[in-house]
């Protein structure tokens, strides 16, 4: 397994690719925090991840709220008993048009994607200097997104394009103390906060003829969470089925 023995946590985990991403890091035998706003929003996972016998616990954290940002990374570490892995995939999208957005509507998006995002880096590279071992003593997941680099889904697109952009500057500022932050930019995913389904996601003319899987993005979470990814730090991953093409 390729994560056995590891601690992680994973904010954002209740749907999605947050959730296929706990469920895949669990069947590689890591032990997991599970985050979401409401916890009641996250017993279906830990029904999901109870068959790979990990242990797994569930924490509400609202990242909007910045200062709770180094009081929720150590609750984390006290529950798994340290922390190897943080997996940063809370988001939030709003359609409004960018001509027509509102100030509510705007913070809304960049205060999760954005600003709560970096500051959960912040206390969990801060936690991982100070207490991991070995050459790499953690390593920070960020979910950014294809959007970000055609940002015409606004705030949206704007918010992960900073995304891409802490996870660079941050990403050189920290490996030289052992910890390994990177990105992964998703194209288009079957997932219900972007409305689409399994079955309509056939009709989307990528290159394969489909959407992405959210456990297809997991699938790259673990590689970059284990030690096959102990080089890839600050530029994104793209996973976006030959969109570019």
């Amino acid at each position: 397994m390729e994560l056995e023995g590891k601690k992680a946590v994973i904010i954002g985990a209740s749907r999605g690719i947050g959730r296929a991403i706990a469920r895949a890091f669990a069947r590689e035998g890591a032990s997991l925090v599970v985050t979401a706003t409401k916890e009641e929003n996250l017993h279906s996972i830990l029904e999901d991840v109870e068959k790979y016998n990990i242990k797994a616990f569930p924490i509400a954290w609202d990242i909007k709220n910045v200062s709770e940002a180094e009081s929720r990374t150590a609750e984390c570490a006290e529950l798994l008993g340290g922390i190897d892995i943080c997996v940063c995939n809370a988001g939030v999208i709003d359609h409004a048009r960018p001509l027509h957005i509102t100030e509510e509507q705007f913070d809304s998006v960049v205060d999760v994607n954005y600003k709560g995002s970096y500051f959960v880096c912040q206390a969990m590279a801060n936690y991982m200097i100070a207490n991991g071992t070995g050459e790499v003593k953690g390593k920070i997941i960020n979910m950014a997104s294809e959007t970000g680099f055609q940002p015409s889904l606004m705030p949206y697109g704007s918010s992960k394009w900073a995304v891409v952009g802490y996870t660079m500057g941050l990403a050189r500022y920290v490996f030289k103390h052992g910890v390994v932050v990177s990105a992964i930019a998703p194209g288009p995913v079957t997932t219900d906060m972007m409305g689409w389904t399994p079955g309509k996601s056939n009709e989307f003319p990528s290159a394969f003829g489909r959407m992405a899987d959210p456990d297809e993005v997991a699938d790259l979470a673990v590689f970059l969470a284990s030690k096959k990814g102990n080089r890839m730090a600050g530029r994104p991953v793209f996973i976006n089925g030959g969109l570019n093409w």
